[in-house]
């Protein structure tokens, strides 16, 4: 019985150093539920794990269906169909065409609120109110959990204001569940890893992180010239970064 517990404590620890963070969770979770667990040695590690999962509210996370949702297609230019609202308001600045457009999707479907939603949370972004971003995000995928933009726009959001990594890697991996070919989710996978490493000095975390790069890489397009340019820089930053560590 050793052993076997041995075994599933490894596998936990692996399965979240490569970003399967959702499956990590659970395992520990059925592993806590054994009450012959409770003498192994292991057994307060796994319950500190399975403590911060849920403090960054991995017990609440919305479920994506089985429904097919077309996935969006990231433009050359990096920008969504999903964000033109928001970037036609950028470009006048009228507040009350936005807040009627906002309130027009707000009444529609549910598809066409949880635009709404991701739309008022990149709007508090960019105003740098991160609490309201993150209630809107958070709304976003309660309402459209089979859309991979909205849980990897909230990852995204997470990484660049040094939100809680643990949330952000937990957001990103269903991003690239539900849309696999974008590599963008790949590339936000591995800054979260990068923040990671910093944040806890476990170079564990390294070979996932330079996994997803470049899977990052592979599935950019010809056109996608500015996140190519992203990766290959980021790849020169963890080059010299690994030279001063390692």
């Amino acid at each position: 019985m050793i052993k076997q517990f041995d075994e599933q404590v490894q596998q936990i620890n692996e399965l979240f150093l490569n970003g399967h963070v959702k499956e990590s969770y659970q395992l520990a979770k059925a592993l806590l539920a054994n009450s012959t667990f409770t003498d192994h040695e292991s057994f307060l590690t796994i319950q500190q794990h399975v403590a911060l999962l849920e403090a960054n509210g991995y017990a609440n996370m919305p479920v994506p269906t089985d429904e097919k949702v077309k996935q969006s297609v990231e433009r050359t230019d990096g920008s969504y169909p999903e964000r033109d609202v928001l970037a036609a308001y950028i470009g006048s600045e009228d507040d009350q065409q936005f807040g009627k457009v906002v309130d027009e999707l707000l009444a529609g479907s549910v598809e066409a609120q949880a635009n709404a939603y991701y739309t008022m949370a990149e709007f508090f972004a960019l105003a740098k109110e991160h609490d309201k971003a993150l209630v809107q995000y958070a709304e976003a995928i309660k309402l459209q959990p089979n859309k991979g933009l909205y849980w990897g726009a909230f990852a995204q959001f997470l990484s660049r204001s040094e939100g809680s990594p643990y949330l952000a890697l937990r957001l990103i991996e269903e991003a690239i569940q539900l849309d696999n070919m974008n590599p963008r989710w790949y590339y936000i996978q591995g800054n979260i890893f990068l923040q990671l490493v910093a944040a806890t000095k476990n170079l564990s975390y390294l070979p996932a992180l330079e996994d997803a790069w470049e899977k990052a890489k592979k599935r950019c397009s010809a056109k996608q010239v500015a996140l190519k340019v992203d990766i290959a820089k980021s790849n020169d930053v963890l080059s010299q970064w690994k030279k001063q560590m390692l």
